[in-house]
């Protein structure tokens, strides 16, 4: 069973990269500098206690944001969902820490850990703003919209199956129609 849980720095750096096989090098400082700022630098998807997934933040240039520095799924383990997953799990936990965007860059072609490709990021809710290089995800956005479905859902719910008649004679003549 898939499960996802915080990722640390010192599991990342023994991680390879499925798509180049490198690992990133200990002591790498935007992993220090997540983890010290949030506890964590992203989060992982196991499976049978191996890692199958990754999403890894960094703090952005802007202190409300944080920035995608790697996310990859193992080949074996790609169109399962799990990386829509990752990243409904990176913006729950950005939400946590008051975080309003999730910036990436966007890739073509051939997998790069550090560039998700431009349609995986699209399917999940990132937009390309106008004279811009990065992929920006609105949490404010994003979540805004999900709890508008779920009070209209809510509002409405009940409102579903086949209208009744409402009683009295039913006629196939109505008054000012030509038919």
């Amino acid at each position: 069973m898939a499960r996802i849980s915080p990722l640390l720095a010192a599991e990342l750096t023994e991680l390879p990269c499925p798509y180049c096989g490198r690992r990133l090098p200990v002591g790498t400082e935007w992993l220090g500098a997540a983890e010290a700022q949030w506890g964590s630098c992203g989060v992982k998807l196991t499976q049978d206690d191996d890692v199958v997934a990754v999403l890894a933040l960094a703090p952005a240039a802007r202190a409300d944001e944080a920035m995608v520095k790697m996310i990859w799924v193992r080949p074996e383990f790609v169109r399962h969902g799990y990386g829509r997953q990752l990243v409904q799990a990176a913006s729950a936990e950005s939400l946590r820490h008051k975080l309003t965007a999730i910036r990436a860059s966007g890739g073509q072609g051939r997998l790069v850990c550090a560039m998700p490709p431009v349609g995986f990021l699209r399917e999940v809710g990132f937009t390309l703003p106008d004279h811009e290089r990065l992929w920006l995800l609105d949490l404010r956005k994003t979540v805004l919209q999900r709890t508008s479905l779920r009070l209209l859902e809510r509002l409405f719910g009940g409102l579903g199956g086949n209208p009744e008649p409402a009683g009295g004679a039913i006629s196939s003549r109505v008054e000012g129609f030509r038919g």
